[in-house]
């Protein structure tokens, strides 16, 4: 009989589902005396449609505001009150909320959380729903609108995913769409998506098991079982050719973003991806650091990521120029590096340090009550597995230097999105053959 191997790192966990499809994720940790509830619906920007964007990340706000049994503002309230810590996120793919509350206030989490899944709509008015909207479109003038560089994000995701891609709109939504929701949009959305078969509960602290699975069956137990919910299918993300963008920016400096479709997360691809990206760009000893900002002096910074996704995933590089320097010499410069790459492979000491680097990564995230929960209810609800939370590292070790060389000659031979966000009235410093959005 064959012993599977040990995982280093792994947080053991049990698993339930309720009768009515709510999943329970548990992991007893007594290192100290609190607990993290996390409460994950799979469900973010990507489940909208064109015309009906930015719900998802409108309900982060509403489910704040309120159920049947809690006031507005009790939900915050009463955490607060036992010194819990409290929020919510939402992402393409996912909406998270939690608490860490003290241990002995953990049923009050789980009825806060319970009452809002099955009673949040008795009292969604549309005053509410008005005065979250501003909120949120405050919130996109805030940091998109009028943020320097803020519209980077939204304009490569719609220049990379074609119109009808589930990852075209960003995840806050456009300002038309939210101006234009109506309360009976909202709630046909919640009633669609806000479901104990679309919901993951994952806690992990210091807690009894019995009595926790008690309060569990008490208060989400009751809810009427629903059908599954339907997710979009990963489609195919290619560019026929490379496309060479301009926005023109109340910034200082020039900025060069350079994009190119990845690979969707926990995938063999994912893993060369992000250490191709580590090698570029995570130390100030890596190749684009060296090159870019410390022998030729032409960038303030640069840097390289994966952004892997449940459906599909993002290849970033991306460099701030020096004052007068013109973001064409820029790309050509992380060009260079990238065919170096893909010419001449990468060292055993870059692989053997950007090993090293997503190893302390891996284990630093993996620290708290609130990492373990979040961790656990994520790579459930976006890969089916929540193991694969302990094992994400494994599929690094079996990288190959050979490998990673290989994926970056597929890149320099793949149409990319080349974006200048200059300077207002500066446009020759941008990639030469750039034209502005929409344009």
């Amino acid at each position: 009989m064959s012993i599977p191997p040990v995982i280093p790192h792994r947080v053991p966990f049990e698993l339930v589902t309720l009768r009515n499809g709510l999943t329970v994720i548990l992991h007893r940790d007594g290192s100290a005396p609190l607990a993290a509830v996390v409460v994950m619906y799979h469900v973010g920007s990507k489940n909208e449609q064109p015309g009906r964007t930015g719900f998802a990340h409108l309900f982060e706000h509403i489910m704040f505001k309120g159920s049947a049994h809690v006031g507005d503002g009790e939900h915050f309230r009463l955490l607060q009150e036992v010194g819990a810590t409290v929020n919510g996120s939402t992402s393409e793919d996912r909406t998270n909320y939690y608490e860490v509350v003290p241990s002995t206030h953990l049923e009050l989490a789980l009825f806060l959380e319970a009452d809002r899944m099955r009673y949040l709509l008795p009292s969604l008015t549309p005053e509410k729903l008005e005065n979250q909207k501003d909120v949120v479109k405050n919130e996109r003038r805030q940091h998109y609108d009028n943020r320097p560089y803020g519209r980077t994000g939204e304009t490569i995701a719609g220049a990379l995913y074609p119109a009808a891609h589930p990852y075209h709109w960003p995840v806050i939504g456009s300002m038309d769409d939210i101006s234009a929701a109506t309360l009976e949009d909202v709630k046909t959305f919640f009633q669609s998506y806000y479901t104990p078969h679309n919901a993951c509960l994952a806690i992990v602290g210091e807690f009894d098991t019995a009595m926790t699975m008690g309060w569990i069956e008490k208060y989400f137990g009751g809810f009427s079982d629903a059908s599954p919910v339907t997710q979009p299918g990963p489609p195919a993300v290619a560019l026929a050719e490379e496309k060479r963008l301009l926005l023109e920016d109340r910034v200082l400096l020039p900025r060069l973003t350079m994009a190119w479709p990845g690979a969707r997360i926990n995938t063999d691809d994912d893993a060369v991806l992000d250490l191709l990206t580590t090698i570029l760009s995570v130390s100030r000893n890596s190749r684009l650091h060296r090159s870019l900002v410390y022998r030729d002096e032409i960038a303030q910074s640069v840097s390289a990521y994966h952004d892997a996704m449940e459906l599909a995933g993002t290849l970033i590089i991306e460099a701030t120029a020096k004052p007068g320097r013109r973001l064409g010499d820029i790309q050509e410069a992380i060009d260079r590096e990238l065919s170096s790459i893909a010419l001449d492979g990468v060292t055993e000491d870059e692989m053997e340090g950007a090993l090293n680097f997503t190893e302390m990564h891996f284990v630093n995230g993996r620290v708290t009550a609130l990492q373990k929960a979040d961790g656990l209810a994520a790579y459930y609800t976006l890969t089916g597995d929540p193991d694969s939370f302990s094992t994400h590292f494994t599929r690094f070790r079996s990288v190959s230097a050979d490998a990673v060389r290989q994926r970056a000659r597929e890149i320099v031979q793949t149409p990319r999105i080349l974006l200048s966000v200059v300077p207002a009235g500066s446009r020759s410093l941008a990639v030469p053959g750039s034209h502005a959005e929409g344009t």
